[in-house]
């Protein structure tokens, strides 16, 4: 990988597939994303999204849960997973991603848009592949 870092909806789609797929590729261990707000004063945490072996790590408050089981009802090959996630420290949340990387790379970014408030106009960071 190359690039790091991306703004514009279609080039953070790539960076997250080419993320994804070079975790695949080198059996790393797990890949680091963060969705910062464009506009941003720098002083706020930026949420992150952990994947790793085909299962995403999510933090959430209970508002952002409530918009991950909508966001869910849109992918529907993606699943909760337990009992990891019952077995979780609280507000954290494990998903199956039995998927592609492109649509792994969907659902990445539709979380940070919806789930997390980002909306289109965010950056996603590869902070760990």
């Amino acid at each position: 990988m190359t690039r790091f870092e991306a703004t514009d909806p279609a080039d953070r789609l790539g960076l997250a597939v080419d993320a994804v797929t070079a975790h695949r590729a080198r059996s790393s261990d797990g890949v680091r994303f963060e969705g910062h707000p464009v506009a941003a004063d720098g002083d706020s945490a930026a949420p992150v999204v952990e994947y790793t072996d085909r299962v995403l790590r999510l933090e959430l408050d209970d508002a952002a849960r409530e918009r991950l089981d909508e966001l869910l009802g849109s992918f529907p090959v993606f699943k909760l997973k337990q009992p990891e996630t019952r077995k979780a420290d609280a507000g954290v949340v494990y998903v199956s991603v039995i998927a592609d990387a492109k649509h792994a790379a969907e659902f990445v970014d539709a979380t940070f848009r919806e789930v997390h408030g980002l909306g289109d106009g965010y950056e996603l960071r590869v902070v760990r592949v």
